[in-house]
This record gives structure tokens, sequence and C-alpha cells, in this order.
């Protein structure tokens, strides 16, 4: 070879070196280890923890593989394996072990046994984007290697590993073979099942844990003789492991809390959702609800859903959508959760705590409970009794309906509306379809709303989102009204007590709770609350149908206190915010403040954030002679009499109380001069839709109160139509406007303008 041919010769060596090179630099520069560790994340499963790091549920790849992120550190029997088997000098290199690339390129030019000599940093190269065996994308994954150990620590690089090795089938990562192998965590691996797991993504095709065993056996003792040899276990230890056997099947995952999870998984982006829920106490609670709806069964209830919150965290510990997720024959993976219910009653508390803050009422105040009518709504209490007057702190107790709907428009049914939306920021704005009857259920609301609302009022009025995940912020806190109304609610709430429940109270305080029924027995609802829990349960048929055995204090009563029979410090009551409350004297009888001298009083309690309580409404001044008899300014006895207080209840209990033939002497002067006419139904101004498939005319009960019992002169549209001594009259009427005249014997006369229409 000649001088220009060697020259030649060196120019092409010195370009194809100079090329080279520059290519292995572009693999460098151009190799991007935090897109790699991204396109990775993107192929784990999506999986489950509790707050304990418990795995709950694990969900399919998009290539339908079980690949479970472990984000603890490896275990160190774990590591030593690995290493040793693997890449023994994995510590000691920087991504590539030349010597053993050396002697692989020998045995396998010789024709000894083909050997590969990755590192472990090389087969992280080649999982993040798997490739042929050839020399050059060998080549590749060595510059490859040199750039993820420029920028990981050997730690992320072995666990990537892991996380990322096959195991046979479609069993990808560690953590998923320690799951479905073994049925237990990575961290808790003993030495046969480390020694197992190193040697499986040699070759997963080729040896798996359901065929070739005694391979499997062989190169499993020969890895723990080798860590024997190198101190890394005793000889106790290696003969133990020795004789474990090895797992016979893969076991499938467990599904624990499914309906959050598949909610998570569509809400979440991370691979690993770390939740609030408290694995024992979700496993214990989904017990109670299938073993509480299976006995329901019977009775034609088939569905139930349950949550139960940690009050000071406002995380969600147990969350139950239904009674068994594969119960297909019951629409078991429905999420009754998030499912819109009629909430029946269990408004009522909040409506109290309110009207307490506002000076309608205070617990011991007297409300009205008689047969009444608001425009074309027509309450009744859900026993169809009525008491004509009790105490607020008692309706509440009772669940009594005619004294909330009173109160409701005391209060407001459209400031109530909106203090609904304003605490569960819902969409819609319409609070004209609910009026009055809002407070009876008649606006839907899920189990998880209700909880919401209930764990703020547990909470003495502090209101902010239940969490499902762990480390939420506690963001945008309302004050739903005062500690003090928040006491007195709860403080209520307390003394309720079901006939056919008190034997479920088993501890010395019972909770705070209150049960709702939905309209049409659809919906049963039981809600309670300790200083540590809030617990929500509806109960029903999620097809809607409504059901002659359901209620809120029984169906749903029973399964909330068997859930509260799971739960610690069930038995400690709310303390009482001193602070807070103050003594205020109210009259003894009506339970407001006193406007009158002379009246007997009480002391009771009293927010001292509420607005003043507003002044008695149920007593009135009169003036009587020496008798005692009412006279008016026309009574030639008015100059020698004397004022006199007296109580004052409205018409409409006077009549309810004449016509349960009650003793009114105490509330109702025979021969006053006030009013004791009055027309009940229809209410002046009220609009009656009749709809377009009726007849022409419609029937309509006229309802009135007559306190002295008279003779009625009955007009409709100024046509006399009867006289008698009714406190009714069914007549019919048309569309159009209408107005009904009643006079009494004496000259007493009242009347009221309506209006009947069609519906369009």
């Amino acid at each position: 070879m000649n001088k220009i041919q060697i020259k030649k010769l060196i120019i092409v060596v010195v370009s194809f070196v100079l090329i080279f090179s520059i290519w292995s630099l572009y693999i460098f520069i151009t190799f991007d280890v935090e897109k790699m560790q991204k396109d990775i994340e993107n192929r784990y499963s999506t999986s489950l923890l509790d707050a304990n790091g418990k795995l709950m549920d694990v969900f399919l790849n998009e290539d339908e593989q079980w690949h479970i992120k472990v984000e603890d550190e490896v275990q160190d029997n774990l590591k030593q394996a690995v290493i040793n088997y693997e890449d023994k000098n994995f510590y000691k290199h920087h991504g590539v072990d030349f010597l053993s690339i050396c002697r692989a390129l020998k045995d396998n030019f010789l024709g000894y046994k083909r050997s590969g000599a990755s590192t472990i940093t090389m087969q992280v190269a080649k999982l993040a984007k798997p490739k042929k065996r050839t020399y050059i994308n060998k080549y590749i994954e060595i510059i490859q290697s040199l750039k993820i150990e420029t920028k990981l620590s050997k730690e992320d690089i072995l666990k990537l590993y892991l996380n990322n090795a096959p195991y046979g089938g479609n069993i990808v990562g560690y953590g998923t073979a320690s799951r479905m192998y073994f049925q237990k965590e990575a961290k808790n691996l003993s030495w046969s099942e480390c020694a197992l797991l190193a040697i499986l993504p040699n070759s997963p095709g080729a040896m798996h844990v359901e065929k070739n065993r005694e391979k499997l056996v062989e190169k499993r003792n020969k890895l723990l003789d080798k860590l024997y040899e190198k101190n890394k276990l005793t000889i106790e230890q290696l003969e133990l492991a020795k004789r474990e056997p090895l797992p016979r099947i893969r076991h499938s995952f467990e599904k624990v809390a499914p309906h959050l999870a598949r909610r998570l998984k569509n809400s979440e982006t991370d691979k690993v959702i770390k939740t609030t829920i408290d694995y024992d106490l979700q496993k214990r609670m989904q017990s109670v609800v299938h073993s509480y709806v299976d006995f329901m069964k019977s009775e034609g209830i088939t569905n139930a859903s349950m949550i139960v919150v940690e009050n000071k965290t406002r995380n969600v510990k147990a969350y139950i959508g239904s009674q068994d997720f594969m119960d297909m024959d019951n629409a078991g993976q429905v999420d009754g959760i998030i499912a819109k219910r009629s909430p029946g009653s269990i408004l009522k508390p909040f409506l109290y705590a309110l009207s307490i803050d506002e000076g309608l009422i205070a617990p011991e105040s007297l409300v009205q409970d008689v047969p009444m009518f608001f425009s074309n709504f027509n309450p009744q209490n859900a026993n169809k009794k009525y008491t004509g007057m009790i105490e607020a702190r008692q309706a509440l107790i009772s669940s009594l309906n005619i004294p909330f709907v009173h109160l409701l428009q005391q209060y407001n049914e459209d400031k109530f509306y909106y203090f609904l939306k304003d605490m569960l920021k819902f969409e819609e704005n319409s609070p004209e379809l609910y009026g009055l009857s809002l407070i009876l259920g008649t606006k839907e609301f899920s189990v998880e709303e209700i909880a919401t609302l209930y764990t703020g009022l547990a909470n003495y009025g502090n209101l902010t989102n239940i969490h499902y995940l762990i480390d939420e912020k506690n963001d945008n806190v309302r004050n739903m009204f005062s500690k003090g109304a928040s006491y007195l609610t709860l403080d209520t709430l307390k003394e309720l007590v079901r006939p056919g429940l008190n034997n479920l109270y088993r501890w010395k305080e019972p909770i705070s709770w209150k049960t709702g029924t939905s309209f049409g027995k659809r919906d049963a609802w039981a809600c309670g609350m300790t200083p540590y829990y809030t617990v929500i349960v509806w109960v029903g048929n999620f097809s809607g149908q409504g059901n002659d055995n359901l209620s809120g204090v029984i169906s749903g009563g029973r399964l909330l206190f068997n859930a509260f029979q799971e739960l610690e410090n069930s038995n400690i009551r709310f303390e009482e915010p001193v602070y807070d409350l103050e003594k205020i004297e109210v009259d003894k009888i009506t339970g407001y403040r006193v406007n009158f001298p002379n009246i007997e009083t009480k002391t009771i309690k009293y927010p001292k954030d509420a607005k003043p309580l507003k002044l008695s409404p149920y007593y009135k001044k009169i003036y009587v002679d020496d008798n005692g008899v009412e006279v008016d300014s026309r009574d030639e006895r008015f100059l020698k009499s004397h004022e006199k207080v007296v109580l004052n209840y409205p018409l409409e209990v006077v009549n309810y109380f004449i016509r349960e033939n009650r003793d009114i002497s105490e509330i109702y002067q025979t021969n006053s001069s006030e009013k004791s006419l009055k027309i009940l139904y229809p209410t002046p101004n009220l609009k009656i839709l009749l709809p377009n498939d009726l007849d022409k005319e419609q029937k309509l009960v006229i309802k009135i109160a007559n306190l002295k019992n008279q003779n009625i002169y009955w007009y409709v549209d100024k046509e006399f139509i009867g006289q008698d001594k009714s406190y009714e009259k069914e007549i019919q009427l048309g569309v159009g406007n209408h107005t009904i005249t009643i006079v009494a014997e004496d000259g007493e006369t009242t009347k009221t303008n309506f209006i009947i229409e069609k519906t369009t």
C-alpha cells in the first residue's frame, strides 16, 4: 500500500470517526430524559391508594397491561437481588459497563454463549423505547444511558427499571408482580420473592410462574446462593428462601370504593391517585351496606348509598356508591353519591338555624301547626296530625311540615334558595320553581351535597367542600350561620328519638341526626353527626320506584346507626360554645321577647351573634271592665275600664282549636271586636292553573275560619249561593277572575279575589 492509499485510508477513517462522533453527540444531545420520564409516566395504570397508601383499585392501561407505579423506595433485599443478578457494577459505572461489553463481544464473535452485557441503565433506555436487538440499537442505548446517568440518580434509575420491567403476560412493573403473584406490597417481599422478581424480567416470555417452573426454581436458587456467598443473607435465610414454593396463579386486584375509583380516574391526571379513604373503614362500611340491602330486598328495596366524612379535615373516609358494584340486576354500578334525589325533610335543620340567627325564633319559641294554605301549596304533616301551637325545637324533633313551611314563609323562600346555592355552588338559578315547597324536598340534591351541608353544621356553621384527595386544602370556607345557632341546632337534633329505634342508642350520648322521606316514598335519608364524623345514608331504588315500606326513620335510620357502630368516638357530645351563647329573658308561654310588662318570663340560651329575637306576636293589649269582660271605646263602660294583656293566637289557630273542640278561653275572647271571620282558601290574588285536559269547570273547595260559629251567607261573583255554618264549601268555577264574599250574621264581612287559568 503506497503513501497515497494510506493517506486516503486515514482520511476515510478520520471522516468515519468524525461522522460517528457527531452522530453520537447528536444522540446524546437530542435525547430528552424528561420526555422519556413523561412518556413512561403515561404508560402506567391508574391506581388508587387510601390515606395510608394501601392499594384500593387498579385500571388496565391503554395497552391492556397491569402496570402499577410504586413511588416508595426500593426495598433493600430486592435491590441487592436485582443488582447482583442484572448489573453487579451498577453503583460503579456511569451507565455503561465497558468490561462487560468487551466480554460479551468476545463471547458472541467466538461463538460462545450469547450474552448482552446491558446495564440496568441501558435497560431503562431500552424499556423507554423498545427496539430490535441490533448492534446499532445497542450503541444508541449506550449513548442514551450515558445521558440518563447525568440527569438521574442511581436510585431513580433503579426504580425506573423495576417499575417498567416485564414480568410475564400483561404484568409490568415489580409493584404489579408483587400484588398479582404474592398478594403483598413490594416493601414486604421475602428473600425468595425478591430473587424471583430479579430473574423474571431477564426472560419473561420463556419463564413464567405458570410454566417452566423447574427452570425458574433453579435460577432463583442460584441467585440466592450467590447472595449468600456475598454475605447478603444468612444460611438460615438461604434455606428458608429455597423452601418457599413458587406462586401458582396470578391473582386479580381488589376493588375497594369502585364508584369513587371510576370517578377519580375520569377526573384526575395523576397515575397514582392518593385518596382520603380509610381502606379498613371502607371495607367495613361496604359490608354494612351490602348486608343491610340484602335484608331490605325482601321488602322491595334494592339500593343504598353512604358517605362518611371526618369533620375536622373534611376528608371522606368511606364512599359507598351502591350496595354492590357488581350487582347488575339492581344497577349496582350507578353512583348513588352523585345522583340527585329529593331530600324530603333533611333541609329543615338549616332553616331552623338560619331563622334563629335572623331573630325569627328561639328553640323555645311557639310556631303555628295547623292546616294552612299557601297559594297553590297545601302542605300537611306526615302523620296528618296537628298540635295548634308547638315549640320550634319540638317541631324540628318531630319533623313537622306545617311549622317549617310557615317558618320558610317568614324567612323568605327565595332567600333560603340562594343560601343553598351559595353554599353548594349549583348552577340552577330558578327559585320560583320551588317556592315554599323547597323545605319539603322538591329540589333534588345529591348525597355529596347533603354531606357538605351537614359537615358544615357539625363544624359549627363553617362550610367548605368535602375532600376525596389527600392533602387537599380547605379552600373557600363559607359561614352558614353563627356558632351559637349551630350548637342549638345540633343540641335539638340530639333529641330525635323515633318509635322503634330506641334500641339503636347504645351510647350514653346519642348522636345528632335527622331523617327525611321524599314524596311518594321514593327516597329515604338519614344524616348523623358527632364531633368526629358525619354520616349520610340514602336508601331506595335507583329506578325511582316508590315503596310503601320506605321511610327515612326506619329504612334510613337503621342503616345510619349500623354505620355508627363501626365508628370510634360515637359517644362524645358536641361541646357548648359558651362564649357564643348568652342568656336572655323570654315570655314563658310563647318563647319570644317580652313586649308587655308583668308577663311571666323564663331564661333561655340564645346566640350572641344573632339578630335580636323578635317580640312575641301572640299577645295583645285589651281593655276590660270590672268583671274582666272586654270593652271598646264605643262602650259606656270604657271610661272605667283598665288594661289587660292577653294571649292572641292567630285566627287560623283559634279556628283549628274550635273545630277540634279544644278550650280557647285563654286565647280568644268571645265578645272581642277583633276579626273572627276569614277565608283561608283561596288566598288573595291566587292564580289557579286548570290543566288543558280537564273540563271547562273545576271543583274548588273554599275553606274559612268562623270563630263565633255564626250563620254564614255565601256569595260567588256577587251571586248568593247559600247559607250555613260550615267551615268549607265545594263549588264549580270556570276560567276567569272570581270573587268570593262571606257575610256573618253579625254583619262581619270578608272576601277574596282569585284567577283560574288554563295551562299552556
